[in-house]
């Protein structure tokens, strides 16, 4: 079951990104589900644009660090 939902998010991701433009650092800090399909892609080496890669790791470093400093 959950190879089925890992391989549904690699498509959803794919459909999602494989047209146009790279994903922007604005919409993976708006959009932490597709952030996250990325990075999983990105991690098992199915997902094929390095800048869209580089792109969410930044923004989830930037968020974990938001997250470690607490509350502004």
């Amino acid at each position: 079951m959950k190879r089925a939902a890992g391989t549904s998010a690699i498509l959803l991701t794919i459909l999602v990104t494989g047209c146009g433009q790279p994903a922007g650092k604005a919409e993976l800090k708006s959009d932490p589900k597709l952030r996250s399909q990325i990075l999983a892609a990105c991690a098992d080496g199915t997902h094929t644009d390095a800048q869209e890669c580089s792109n969410a790791k930044a923004i989830e470093n930037a968020d974990k660090l938001d997250r470690s400093l607490g509350p502004k």
